[in-house]
């Protein structure tokens, strides 16, 4: 007898659990918990599918963000090497002005001399021919 009271015993039990868990199951609480663990699951689907079309954004081989960046990085080599040969041009173009500058003083230092020479020689030829 005392495997059948064991029996009855674990068969009342079982009956007390399932309807522990039946009142369990329809308390609101558990029921929020139930509904807050489905919305859960939904912002997590939400937040995956949104991180994908950044993703999607971010690596896209025609207009993504890294490709930007990389024709960001190529345009500003290519303004550094301009920057460079606008320098070095004005530098030229400071060294070319200052040697016209001194080939016209040249030039007039040469035109003087070669005036003052000349009428050097007009007044020697007028005083020759009186």
């Amino acid at each position: 007898m005392s495997g059948e009271r064991n029996t009855r015993e674990l068969v009342d039990e079982m009956i007390r659990a399932f309807e522990s868990l039946k009142n369990k199951l329809n308390d609101p609480n558990y029921t929020q918990l139930e509904n807050a663990i489905a919305i859960l699951i939904e912002s997590q689907k939400q937040m995956k599918d949104d991180i994908s079309d950044l993703k999607k954004q971010l690596l896209n081989p025609y207009d993504g963000v890294v490709v930007e960046v990389r024709k960001n990085t190529e345009l500003r080599a290519e303004w550094e090497e301009f920057i460079d040969e606008k320098n070095k041009l004005l530098q030229e173009h400071k060294e070319l002005m200052a040697w016209k500058a001194n080939v016209m003083k040249l030039f007039w230092m040469l035109i003087t001399g070669v005036g003052g020479i000349i009428g050097y020689m007009i007044t020697n030829w007028i005083q020759l021919l009186k």
